[in-house]
């Protein structure tokens, strides 16, 4: 991976739907090898799904839930099990393994805090793994984007 391909893959974050025309230009190739070096980047999985940014203020502003989570043990295997059962629910939008005084970080996207409070109970209460969960609710969001910074596009070495 070279800066070609880490300036493509940037702007390709910013902006999927930008033409090989268009990126060519920016980073300083012809069309044909911004779009040989695309379908290779796409190929090799640097790419991994092509995905659309609504424009959240077009549509019903859902209640949004921090969850953090408490499981019983930190054993793999119950990690494990606790991940595969909430990322199979639509309303839990991020799941994240966490360092400190919880094991889980999850964002819950919900109808209502009524509607919450029955998936919570359901979901996270009713799981003999899970010692304990507590619900922050966001106000506002001054920022969410789920990218990569530039001075992270560098291929991994291990």
């Amino acid at each position: 991976m070279d800066k070609f391909d880490r300036s493509l893959l940037s702007l390709l974050q910013e902006d999927s739907r930008r033409s090989t025309a268009e990126l060519a230009e920016e980073i300083g190739l012809s069309p044909s090898a911004t779009a040989k070096r695309t379908a290779r980047l796409w190929t090799e999985n640097y790419i991994k799904r092509q995905v659309v940014k609504l424009n959240r203020k077009r549509f019903r502003r859902p209640v949004t839930a921090l969850v953090t989570v408490k499981l019983t043990t930190p054993k793999t295997t119950v990690s494990e099990k606790f991940a595969k059962h909430v990322t199979a629910f639509q309303e839990v939008t991020q799941c994240h393994a966490v360092t400190g005084d919880f094991d889980y970080l999850l964002m819950v996207c919900e109808r209502s805090i009524e509607e919450y409070h029955a998936f919570a109970q359901s979901t996270f209460g009713t799981l003999p793994i899970v010692q304990s969960y507590k619900t922050t609710f966001v106000l506002g969001t001054a920022k969410n984007e789920d990218i990569l910074p530039d001075f992270a596009l560098v291929e991994r070495t291990e």
